[in-house]
């Protein structure tokens, strides 16, 4: 979904005044192009039905009621449903807001319709109850669609158009409920079966209710920078397109977008917390479509021929598929615009999947035969089926009408509190997997679990429906590193793992200060936070912790520590370190630490060979076809170098820290020049930290500033946006520190 579509969906237009059969004449257009002839009346004969059973009913947007289950059908109409399931879409509120009942569309339609209307009627009821209870509702959700998939499609295609239209409701506090109520149950939903284009309605639609001023800041930004006239999708497709022709790739097709408002707040939140939308690195994304596999990997080396990749960013998926089935390459390269850009690249088939999951099979070829399922999809098909038998009765059940791709269900189980809450966990979890489920400290403490009235053992694994109490022992943990093997959940394993961690470092941390101790009592000095004590008033709790931490790791020595403290001994320190074996000593100053680049670790690397950085040296990191280099900020070989190709690296045992950038930038004394550049670094949310301007006396000005950046591929953007102005405002120095 590119910014254009996103931004007509939300400026929804009310449809009065007009005749609703252009609605639905629009949606039998889209049926021609893959149902059969003879199934094309039916829709018009389901529109007639609905158009008199609402009669005169006006929504709250003064539209004629039938508006919206058309526009809901319309949303239906890009998964390429069955014509029963666009006469429910169509029907889909008759038996719950008419006097029409379910027999009256099965005497009409017929029972399937009748039931999958119906089912519509049961999951309509399921309403989200708060925080602590959506997973219960989640749960029933399941257990009353879990019969037909297609009652999921109509739903989430009716609530896409009631969030659509939810700013005509009058009370703001009931659209903050519906907007959570989508984003917790249906967003999860459609998540969940693959749904993600119904799934970018959904959740942009509830983050505009529920954070309007994010939503705002966010959506302007793309529209900014990535709206007009689709200026660097479309530019992204001629690229790639011209370039793949020129290789000689046959059948493909290139689509570019932006990522949605809610994705770009999702990282900003978690991924990106306390950095700026510029900082995201796949804000757009193009996707080239192949006509088979081995063209997958033929456009991946055409295009890192031409561009550079960023390493830790290419993924094969084809070769080791997502659980839910999502198979494609991606990859991220450099030098195609002023930021990083991500390409995906798989077939036709796989950006069915991708695109519409479960739906991607529920559709017709436009022989109007239906598609043939792979056989891994037809081994979790099989499965849901026996969700439905273990959740429903031992009794077969009307296999689907068409095949279906979903992620598998099968794989959560529904457990019961006490309380009645339910916790929804992976197959596989045992009862303390469900003690740090509700609350870590619970997990710690956990000293029995009761289960359906039953003591059980801590290695019990309960099922759906169980009904687990957890008792805990009040004034003491009982987590140790043997309770991992009762552990399912990387969740809870990980909370455990924290735990132990803490609990070994505090312990290395005593014995470090008895050897600490006895070495200080050889040089006949007071011991470690005594009164008398030089190295707590020397150095900070925060400093000491560090320091131990790096004797502890071999980095540094406990001679170094007592030294920095008590200068006034040092030549009696001195004799001490040289009796320490020479290879001892020479540990601490010969570690290399691993490169931290861009907030993660990264192996794949190489130091320059002209700088040579050394520990004592601030870094940075350059991409380039020979892959990833670490160099000094002196180094001769970034004089020329772009920089889009850098990144910020540091040693993973030093702080990240900033990289100042000088500028001198040449302006025509002209009324508007300097404004000119004010205003780029203030779109661009650059601060500025110095500025001195200089009048040169031909006509011209010199700007000299200074700015700090975290992610340095962002000057690169900086620089590229002044060169908007041509001549009138020219960078003729750059300088990075």
């Amino acid at each position: 979904m590119d910014i254009k579509a996103l931004d007509a969906f939300f400026n929804y237009e009310p449809f009065i005044g007009q005749d609703p059969q252009i609605i639905v004449d629009g949606i039998i257009k889209q049926a021609e192009k893959y149902l059969p002839a003879q199934q094309i009346p039916l829709i018009q004969e389901a529109y007639e039905f609905a158009r008199k059973a609402h009669g005169d009913q006006l929504r709250l947007s003064k539209e004629a009621y039938i508006v919206h289950p058309l526009k809901a059908t319309e949303f239906l109409m890009e998964i390429r449903p069955d014509i029963a399931t666009i006469q429910t879409c169509i029907l889909h509120d008759v038996i719950e807001d008419t006097t029409y009942t379910q027999k009256d569309i099965e005497k009409t339609f017929g029972k399937e319709v009748a039931d999958l209307c119906e089912g519509m009627v049961k999951v309509s009821k399921i309403k989200y109850k708060g925080e602590d209870r959506h997973l219960e509702t989640l749960k029933k959700t399941f257990l009353a669609m879990a019969k037909d998939l297609r009652v999921i499609f109509v739903k989430l295609a009716d609530r896409i158009h009631n969030i659509q239209t939810l700013y005509f409701h009058p009370n703001p506090v009931k659209r903050q409920k519906i907007a959570q109520e989508t984003m917790k149950i249906f967003v999860a939903i459609a998540k969940r079966l693959g749904l993600y284009h119904y799934q970018l309605y959904l959740e942009n639609g509830s983050f505009k209710i529920l954070n309007e001023d994010a939503f705002n800041n966010i959506f302007s930004y793309l529209k900014k920078y990535f709206g007009e006239g689709d200026k660097y999708t479309v530019k992204g497709t001629k690229i790639l397109t011209n370039l793949l022709v020129k290789e000689g790739i046959e059948n493909f097709a290139v689509k570019g977008r932006t990522k949605s408002p809610y994705r770009v707040y999702e990282k900003l939140e978690h991924k990106y917390e306390g950095k700026e939308i510029g900082d995201i690195m796949d804000l757009i994304a193009f996707r080239v479509i192949t006509k088979d596999i081995g063209d997958c990997y033929m456009v991946l080396g055409i295009i890192h021929k031409h561009y550079t990749p960023v390493i830790k960013k290419i993924k094969d998926y084809i070769a080791v598929p997502k659980i839910n089935g999502y198979k494609s390459i991606h990859t991220t390269i450099l030098g195609m615009f002023p930021f990083p850009t991500e390409i995906q690249i798989r077939t036709q088939e796989m950006d069915d999947i991708a695109e519409f999951g479960v739906a991607a099979h529920f559709a017709y070829s436009e022989a109007h035969q239906p598609i043939l399922v792979p056989e891994a999809q037809s081994l979790w098909i099989k499965k849901l089926q026996d969700l439905v038998t273990t959740y429903q009765s031992s009794d077969q059940r009307e296999k689907f009408k068409s095949e279906l791709n979903i992620e598998v269900l099968d794989k959560r189980i529904f457990v019961y509190t006490p309380k009645g809450d339910v916790l929804e966990l992976p197959v596989g979890s045992t009862v303390l997997d469900f003690a740090f489920h509700i609350h870590t400290e619970i997990g710690l403490r956990f000293k029995s679990a009761i289960v359906n009235g039953e003591i059980k053992p801590i290695s019990f694994k309960p099922e759906t429906g169980d009904v687990v109490g957890i008792n805990t022992f009040k004034n003491r943990y009982s987590a140790n590193k043997h309770r991992l093997d009762f552990l399912y959940t990387p969740v809870a394993k990980g909370h455990l793992n924290k735990f132990i961690k803490a609990e070994t470092k505090s312990e290395l941390f005593k014995q470090a200060i008895i050897e600490l101790n006895r070495i200080l009592k050889e040089y006949g000095l007071p011991a470690y936070d005594s009164g008398t004590d030089k190295i707590t008033k020397t150095f900070n709790k925060q400093e000491i912790e560090k320091k131990l931490l790096e004797i502890i790791d071999k980095k540094r020595t406990y001679n170094q520590l007592i030294k920095a403290a008590y200068p006034s001994e040092r030549e009696k320190l001195r004799q001490n370190l040289q009796k320490t074996p020479l290879r001892t000593r020479n540990a601490a100053k010969t570690v290399t630490a691993g490169i931290i680049l861009d907030e993660d670790k990264v192996m794949n690397y190489t130091l320059c060979n002209e700088c040579k950085p050394t520990s004592d040296k601030k870094i940075i990191a350059k991409t380039g076809k020979d892959g990833i280099k670490i160099h000094t900020l002196e180094c001769k070989s970034l004089k020329t170098i772009s920089f889009e190709k850098l990144m910020e690296a540091h040693r993973a045992d030093q702080e990240k820290t900033n990289y100042k950038i000088s500028i001198e930038i040449k302006i025509l004394n002209k009324y508007g020049n300097l404004l000119k550049v004010m205003t780029t670094f203030s779109e661009l949310r650059i601060v500025i930290l110095q500025i001195f301007i200089k009048n040169i006396g031909d006509g011209t000005s010199i700007i000299m500033l200074e700015s700090e950046f975290s992610n340095p591929s962002r000057i690169g953007f900086l620089l590229n946006s002044l060169k908007k102005y041509d001549t009138s405002v020219q960078v003729i120095k750059k300088k990075i520190s």
